[in-house]
């Protein structure tokens, strides 16, 4: 008579399961006693949720719909040295609030510990912005069927980029603008309600009484913008400020 011990067959399937259990639970096998990688994990998610935040404020602020934003942080060899913080980071704001994308610089620091770093990291995204369907002159008034909506990586220099169609209908060229390609601010400018040599209607109130006259422009300029102005009944030149294409106001 054989006789088998089954504490030993059982030793044996536990054996053989080990590795497998092993790959499939490493968090529970191995104890990360490596206090700098904490760290550092502490750093990467702070820095992310800063310009994630970041990222969320500007485009509220401009209207604006991100896609596919990616930030990546750079890897610090001094927090090597350093503990986890026990309280939470804190990191520094931008000098001012530009758009926060391409390569991006802020100061994390943990109070309780003492420690503190530059931390680098590189923050791309994508929005839907309109461009122009076709070769836009100078001079020409852009209108809405001139536009198209099409999605564009943003960066650095995305800064002057127009976001919104409405902000773009009306405008005027002031310098070419080419197909497909997102408009800048520095591209287009508010279209002239009056021309230089232009007669225009002359608006005048105060003190109680209000008169309209005609007078020519001596200068071209948007709504707002004070142009000289002839009285053509008195041959007085006036300041006076377009209010409508082709009508000015004086102002006392």
């Amino acid at each position: 008579m054989t006789y088998r011990n089954p504490s030993a067959k059982t030793g044996i399937r536990l054996s053989a399961w080990f590795p497998l259990f092993w790959l499939l639970f490493p968090p529970f096998l191995q104890a990360d006693d490596n206090a700098s990688a904490s760290a550092e994990r502490q750093v990467r998610l702070a820095m992310e949720a800063k310009l994630n935040r970041e990222l969320s404020d500007w485009s509220q602020r401009h209207g604006l719909a991100l896609h596919q934003r990616q930030v990546r942080v750079d890897g610090t060899a001094g927090l090597a040295s350093q503990p986890p913080c026990p309280t939470p980071l804190r990191v520094d704001p931008p000098a001012d609030q530009a758009l926060p994308l391409g390569r991006i610089q802020r100061q994390v620091s943990c109070p309780a510990e003492g420690w503190r770093y530059y931390i680098r990291a590189r923050v791309s995204a994508v929005a839907e912005l309109p461009v122009a369907r076709h070769r836009l002159g100078r001079g020409h008034t852009i209108q809405a069927s001139d536009l198209t909506l099409a999605k564009r990586e943003l960066g650095v220099t995305s800064q002057d980029w127009v976001f919104a169609r409405d902000a773009l209908v009306g405008q005027s060229v002031r310098r070419a603008i080419r197909a497909d390609k997102p408009i800048r601010h520095s591209q287009v400018t508010a279209p002239n309600w009056v021309s230089l040599g232009q007669e225009v209607l002359i608006e005048a109130a105060g003190g109680g009484f209000s008169a309209v006259m005609k007078g020519v422009a001596l200068d071209a300029g948007s709504e707002g913008q004070p142009v000289r102005v002839r009285n053509l009944s008195s041959g007085q030149v006036i300041t006076a400020y377009p209010v409508a294409p082709g009508k000015v106001q004086t102002r006392f």
